[in-house]
Parts: C-alpha cells; sequence; structure tokens
C-alpha cells in the first residue's frame, strides 16, 4: 500500500498505518462523525493527502478541519488548512495557507501572512471513499478548481465508523428512550401511531410505526418538514401498510432489515403522508426525553401511578413484540413483563444488567405469548419485586443456545 510521503515529511515521523475497512453497507449516505477523523490519501496523486479531524466548535457545532499536503508551484511540499461546517455527509471548507512564517517564528496575533486562498469541499459516500473538490482564487502556479478522489489510510485507534449517529454518542451517555404519538390530521381520521428513539452508548434506535390505516403501497414517513433551519435535511421513506399496519426501522450501527439511522429525529415533526397528503401528524410534539412512557389514569384513587412503555426489537427474531409496566400504590407495587410473536420456550428478564426471572411462552391458538410478573408484598404465583425497575434497562434475553441474545429491550422511565 502506498503510503504518503508528504505527510510524513511534513510532521518528520516514521509512521506505521494499519489500512481500516468499514464493512457496514449504508442505506443512502452516511453521516459524518468523529469517526471520519484520520488520514486520507490521494490514490491517484504521488505523495499527497489529507488529515482530517471532526471537531466541535460554538454551541455544538460540528466542524472539519483537515490538513491537505500537496505540492506547490515550485514542486516542494506545500500545505493547505480547511475549516468548514459538516453537513450531512459533506463538508464545506475554506482554504488558508501561510508563507513567509520562519521555523519557530513567534506567534503573533493577526498575522497578514496566514490567509484565505479558496475552498475544499469533502464528500463521502462511505466510511472508506469520497471526493474532494477544490477551488483556488489566482494562486499563481495552481491550477484554479478541480476534483480527486481521497481513500481512508486511518482512523482513530479502536473506533467504529458506521456512518450513523451512533458514532456520535458519548461513551459516558446514559440510555434514554423518547417516544411521540401520531394523530389523525382530519376531524373524525381514522389511524394512529407513535415513534420511539433510543439511545445508549453501543447504538441508536429509530422506529415508526401506524396501525388501523388502509392498506397500500403509497405510504412516506417524513421527518423535519417543518425545520427551518436549512442546515437541517428533510428526510422522507417509503413504507408500506398491510392489514392495517405498517413500520419502519432504523438503526445505527445498521444491521440486516433495519435502515441505516444516519440522521437524528429528535426535536422534529414526524409526520406520515398517503401520497402527498399528510394523514397522521406528531402536531407540536416532537421526539424528547419528556416524552417517554404511557401513564395509564388512575381509577382507584389512591394516588398511586402507572408507566407502561413498549419493548424494542433488536431484530434478533424478526416481529418479536413487548411490554413493560410498572404500578405503585399505597405500600403496593407491581411490575410486568408481557412478550409475544417468539417461538415457545424460556426467556429471562434482566434489569440492568441483573437476571430478575424468566418468561415461559406457550403457543394458544396458533398465537405465542408469554408473561412474567412482581409484586411487592408477593402475592401467590407472582415473583418477588426486590428491585426497581425505574431508570433501568431492561432486557429479554434467549436462554437456549451458546451465545444468548437479547430479542426485546427498553430503557424504563423514571416512574
Amino acid at each position: 500500500m502506498k503510503i504518503s510521503n508528504a505527510l510524513i515529511r511534513a510532521f518528520c515521523l516514521s509512521i506505521a498505518f494499519t489500512f481500516f475497512v468499514s464493512t457496514s453497507a449504508f442505506a443512502g449516505n452516511p453521516l459524518i462523525t468523529a469517526s471520519f477523523s484520520g488520514i486520507w490519501d490521494q490514490p491517484e496523486q504521488e505523495s499527497q493527502g489529507i488529515i482530517l479531524q471532526i471537531g466541535e466548535q460554538g454551541d455544538d457545532e460540528k466542524v472539519g478541519i483537515a490538513y491537505w499536503f500537496t505540492y506547490g508551484p515550485d514542486l516542494k511540499t506545500s500545505w493547505y488548512l480547511g475549516v468548514g461546517p459538516v453537513s450531512g455527509n459533506e463538508i464545506a471548507m475554506v482554504l488558508y495557507t501561510a508563507s513567509d512564517i520562519a521555523f519557530m517564528a513567534e506567534n503573533l496575533e493577526g498575522n497578514e501572512e496566514v490567509v484565505p486562498v479558496g475552498t475544499l469541499d469533502l464528500e463521502f459516500r462511505n466510511c472508506n471513499q469520497g471526493t474532494a473538490r477544490f477551488s483556488f482564487d489566482a494562486v499563481e502556479g495552481v491550477i484554479d478548481a478541480g476534483e480527486f478522489p481521497v481513500k481512508r489510510i486511518s482512523s482513530i485507534y479502536r473506533q467504529r465508523c458506521s456512518g450513523g449517529i451512533s458514532d456520535d454518542t458519548p461513551a459516558d451517555g446514559k440510555p434514554l428512550q423518547m417516544e411521540v404519538r401520531l394523530e389523525p390530521v382530519a376531524e373524525g381520521g381514522s389511524g394512529e401511531g407513535k415513534a420511539k428513539f433510543w439511545e445508549r452508548t453501543d447504538r441508536s434506535d429509530f422506529k415508526v410505526e401506524v396501525e388501523d390505516v388502509p392498506d397500500g403501497d403509497n405510504y412516506f414517513v417524513r421527518i423535519c418538514a417543518d425545520n427551518d433551519d436549512p442546515e437541517i435535511e428533510v428526510m422522507q421513506f417509503e413504507m408500506s401498510v398491510l392489514n392495517g399496519e405498517g413500520e419502519l426501522e432504523f438503526r445505527s450501527p445498521e444491521i440486516d432489515e433495519k435502515l441505516n439511522l444516519n440522521f437524528d429525529p429528535r426535536g422534529c415533526k414526524i409526520e406520515i403522508l398517503d401520497g402527498a397528503v399528510v394523514v397522521l401528524t406528531s402536531g407540536e410534539n416532537v421526539l424528547s426525553e419528556e416524552k417517554q412512557g404511557k401513564p395509564k389514569d388512575d381509577d382507584d384513587g389512591d394516588h398511586g401511578s402507572s408507566i407502561e412503555v413498549d419493548l424494542t426489537s433488536t431484530g434478533i427474531i424478526e416481529g418479536a413484540k413487548g411490554e413493560a409496566e410498572y404500578e405503585t400504590g399505597t405500600g403496593e407495587r407491581e411490575f410486568s413483563v408481557k412478550i409475544k410473536n417468539v417461538p415457545a420456550g424460556i426467556y429471562a428478564v434482566e434489569v440492568g444488567g441483573s437476571p430478575e426471572g424468566d418468561i415461559e411462552v406457550f403457543e394458544n391458538d396458533g398465537d405465542f405469548e408469554g408473561k412474567a410478573k412482581f409484586t411487592d408484598p408477593q402475592e401467590a404465583d407472582t415473583l418477588e419485586l426486590d428491585f426497581d425497575p425505574s431508570g433501568q434497562v431492561i432486557e429479554i434475553r434467549q436462554t437456549a443456545g451458546e451465545d444468548p441474545q437479547v430479542i426485546l429491550e427498553v430503557l424504563f422511565p423514571d416512574a
């Protein structure tokens, strides 16, 4: 493999690079994240390339900083600094250059020898390949404009690039779940739906589902259509409805049967369109942490509370569904977990990483479902509720096989 000698000479170092390859197959363009930082070679040019860093400035603004090492009109090593905002899979940068500055020269504020000379735009089609387009403002001896491919030759140590939003999740971030309901636009209209966003340090999920709407293949899910920020792209995806139900699932990192989550739906209005007509909408509501859970009416007058949430499928078992409910009253608590559309057998219930009990799934007239119920004080035919599910990750795990997998999960809201 060719390694850029220009980069080596620029830093006066002997560096051995390990070639990095991402195996993710993108659905659409990738999202530029911190994982795009690294060294990018120009495979069609000799000993030239770009050192790219994805950073942050101002109020959580994502920016790209590029050091482009090439050769000037005198055939000597030359480099340019590019800085600009990140938008989706592109970075639009202003190019700067410095001249007539001596080795170890004293720093001078506002040095007139550092000046803008053009632009450099980077566009990536995946984590390892992209295109650079440049334009110079009448720099003597330099081509006015052009483009060239770039190819990654190094990455951040042990950081995977998926091209999805999970690459930017902080390593110390707390798990969260957000949900917003979709209601008919027309008065007396039929159908309903919901959108859910789930984030943890190792992945992010987004799911939109509808029910009780007419069957058809001409439905669309539209996200962020009413956003006034030109930097936020409006996203629209096709969806089919069969037997009154339809859904779309996204995940980062991407897995089979789910689209790559290369956009952030938080803070956006979500709409369901039948052709060009909006039929369901989140209205003024958006995905936010305040939308966690589904409080139920308290009819017994004991000032208790009840929260019910749906479990999110990990995709291990197609069609798997479930829900968890936590009820508290005067001196009593009850926590139940119900799962369905999974093969008959035993499934473990884990709360905050600790096994708390099992669910046995039976077949009943062709339907497969099971339930575990925990109570405090413990009642007959229930498990002891000696834990608090509030704010904990609830996981349903297979018990059979050499490597039991989590099939359903949810971050349970604080009660």
